[in-house]
């Protein structure tokens, strides 16, 4: 009697179970998104000259005190290059190198989690509890040089190529909810103004004059680098495994971009 009595008993109480999970509502993370917008209001970039963009995010995923948070980037992406799906950079997403510091060239942006043990690195602010995020970028132009995973320097041309700005989780976490890839258009912006080089825009002649936001191309040089002044030595003594190795350079031009490899391009740094 006591198995047969059992049984409605328990029937109705999944039942009840089970009513009570259907009605309750459930609510969805709206998905990802970027927005970017430059001192006109419309998301096009220079093809020639640096342009200053504001960034947007919104639908992120907001993890407090968690390490790391997400880096912006502007590239250009193939196949399926979510690190989550396998991605890897320098194969299947490409960027404008730039060095992780604060004060870096706005090539490059961290965004951290609130309360993150790296937050004190982030030059792009925070990720708010409700996923969204803003910060300031500079795009170089419609090209850039960047280096693949063998080393290789490679001549990115987005005029051939689809780029816009790349949201990858940071410190190598791979973050799904956080990856993402917002195309960007070109169109001149500085109809009035010549393009300029590198050195000329760092120190203009006198009584010249440059529109403001308008910069040299970065990919533009004026000076040849001598590849027989340019040395590279390393402390031997930290050649250990699982350290730091140290290394020292001279020759170099000023503001010049150096990419150091290791091994065929086992292992990178820079620039």
């Amino acid at each position: 009697m006591r198995t047969v009595m059992s049984r409605p008993v328990m029937t109705t109480a999944a039942a009840a179970i089970v009513s009570a999970l259907v009605l309750v509502p459930t609510s969805a993370q709206a998905a990802s998104k970027v927005t970017v917008s430059n001192g006109q209001g419309s998301a096009k970039v220079d093809p020639t000259y640096a342009t200053k963009i504001t960034v947007s995010g919104s639908g992120f995923q907001s993890i407090k005190n968690a390490h790391g948070g997400i880096y912006v980037f502007f590239g250009t992406v193939s196949g399926a290059w979510q690190p989550s799906k396998g991605g890897q950079v320098g194969t299947n997403y490409r960027y404008v190198p730039d060095n992780e510091s604060k004060n870096n060239q706005g090539f490059q942006r961290f965004v951290a989690f609130p309360g993150s043990d790296t937050a004190d690195a982030a030059n792009g602010g925070t990720i708010k509890a409700n996923g969204s995020w803003s910060t300031q970028m500079t795009v170089p132009g419609a090209s850039f040089k960047t280096v693949d995973r063998a080393g290789k320097v490679i001549d990115v041309d987005c005029l051939k190529s689809t780029c816009g700005i790349i949201t990858v989780g940071a410190h190598g976490v791979k973050d799904p909810k956080n990856e993402t890839f917002t195309p960007v258009s070109f169109e001149s912006l500085q109809q009035d103004q010549k393009p300029t080089t590198q050195e000329s825009a760092a120190a203009p002649a006198t009584g010249g004059t440059t529109a403001p936001g308008a910069q040299a191309p970065v990919t533009t040089t004026t000076k040849a680098v001598n590849p027989a002044k340019a040395t590279a030595a390393v402390d031997r003594g930290t050649a250990v495994v699982g350290r730091v190795l140290s290394f020292t350079g001279k020759g170099f031009l000023p503001g010049e971009q150096v990419i150091a490899t290791l091994d065929d391009g086992r292992a990178a740094v820079g620039p």
